[in-house]
């Protein structure tokens, strides 16, 4: 294509993200990832004992039509820090629209999207594995979010349960956030923990063991036996965490080419790792992962680092990197925010992600529709920043949305700036995340499949 057109087609794309009102009021349910939580739907989830799994809120009562659960529900609030998080954003611009969110991890979202065994009508429980408390009917999710990108195992479930109705899967990564190394801060223990790379990688191998270990550096008497705390449930955060360990240590430290599998689960991902630790606890959640370190002494783990700063738990700086810092940059002697830039290139239409293999769509779905299925490139760079970070996909179907596909389009473009060089009014995100369209291209190229993607 002449580069002018193509420029007049990007500009274009662009141009249509208008935030343009519901003609009807919708109510939108979805669930999924942990990881993205306290940007989506803020941190009140941890006020309640046990943590809420499910946040929802509408603009009025009346426009509500969310069933009542049994289990305990915290509304949107502000996040750590006073930020607003984006879905109660998404509220302020469309009075009329609702949305509601339940953790239940990536794994089990990217089911309910399948309807495979788990349905978007089941109560969001505390074990997180039921459903997303949608009104009754209401078997289908209007949105999901996963840190797990779909996989080929994934889109032939969903070719078989809901092909017939709903087309094909709609995915657009929407935020990238860091993942921290939370450890528990005792007194006369770990007080502040500095790794590279190599440590890293031998720590969870199971090759460094105690905190004592010389190889670490940390001025510590006596034991300190390392209880590695992972996530029991499949997990996006897991698989994104599998995945820079496979990259970064298979093959190097006395470790075999493929001693990490990235995986959702990360039993499985760590299978060769778990019988060297000293001990080790699965918990289910970031928050359960954070609580659990917070507990017990000499612990490390790992979640987003908006989860481990709500609890107020310590964690590790790596090659020199701070996750707090991470989506940020300093300008004139200021940090600021600022999001990521992913090169477009990098940005895959219709392939899915098997552990570290990229993978075409089936043809079974035709080409308009599979390439609605938008992939980050596991090999993409987010250079000189923290380095274990993690990419946030929220996900839909391309048709059956109905009066709802208007409100499902604007909540896709909460993550996007209206213009490349105009003023960005979304919400600041928390400490550790950031959106991902600071390249111009990248974010025309995910703005045109929200617009065409969703019907």
């Amino acid at each position: 294509m002449h580069r002018n057109k193509l420029h007049a087609g990007l500009l274009a794309a662009t141009a249509v993200l208008v935030f343009a009102g519901s003609a009807n009021a919708a109510d939108l349910y979805g669930g999924g990832a942990t990881f993205p939580a306290p940007a989506y739907v803020g941190d009140l989830y941890n006020s309640t004992s046990p943590v809420a799994k499910l946040s929802r809120e509408t603009a009025t009562p009346t426009t509500s039509t969310f069933p009542a659960v049994t289990f305990s529900v915290a509304a949107f609030g502000n996040s750590t820090g006073g930020k607003t998080p984006v879905f109660k954003d998404f509220l302020t611009r469309y009075g009329t629209d609702g949305v509601s969110y339940c953790q239940t991890g990536s794994g089990t979202g990217k089911k309910v999207l399948n309807n495979d065994g788990v349905f978007a009508n089941g109560a969001c429980s505390p074990a997180g594995i039921a459903g997303f408390s949608a009104a009754t009917g209401q078997s289908a999710p209007d949105f999901i979010g996963t840190d797990a990108p779909i996989s080929t195992a994934d889109y032939s479930t969903f070719i078989t349960n809901m092909s017939s109705t709903r087309s094909a899967i709609v995915q657009i990564p929407a935020l990238a956030g860091a993942i921290a190394l939370p450890f528990k801060d005792t007194v006369g223990g770990l007080t502040s923990v500095a790794l590279n790379t190599e440590q890293v990688c031998r720590i969870f191998a199971g090759d460094i063991k105690d905190w004592t270990d010389s190889r670490l550096g940390l001025s510590l008497t006596g034991s300190h036996p390392i209880t590695i705390v992972y996530r029991s449930e499949g997990s996006g955060t897991s698989f994104a965490f599998t995945s820079y360990l496979a990259a970064q240590c298979n093959g190097k430290f006395g470790l075999a080419a493929d001693f990490f599998k990235p995986n959702q689960s990360y039993a499985t991902a760590a299978a060769l790792a778990l019988p060297n630790y000293s001990a080790s606890s699965a918990q289910a959640g970031n928050n359960g992962v954070v609580s659990k370190v917070k507990s017990t002494t000499d612990a490390f783990g790992y979640a987003d680092i908006a989860e481990v700063l709500s609890q107020g738990v310590m964690y590790a700086a790596v090659n020199g990197y701070d996750p707090a810092k991470f989506g940020t940059t300093v300008v004139n002697g200021n940090t600021v925010p600022a999001p990521v830039s992913i090169a477009p290139t990098s940005l895959l239409s219709a392939k899915v992600l098997d552990g570290a293999t990229v993978a075409d769509v089936s043809s079974t779905i035709p080409a308009p529709q599979r390439n609605c299925l938008r992939l980050v490139a596991p090999n993409a760079v987010i250079s000189s920043a923290y380095p274990i970070a993690a990419v946030t996909y929220v996900g839909a179907y391309y048709s059956g949305n109905g009066a709802k596909a208007t409100a499902l389009k604007n909540l896709f473009k909460q993550f996007y700036a209206p213009v490349p060089s105009g003023t960005d009014l979304r919400v600041a995100l928390p400490t550790g995340y950031a959106y991902i369209d600071g390249n111009s291209l990248f974010r025309s190229s995910a703005v045109g499949s929200i617009n065409s993607c969703i019907n």
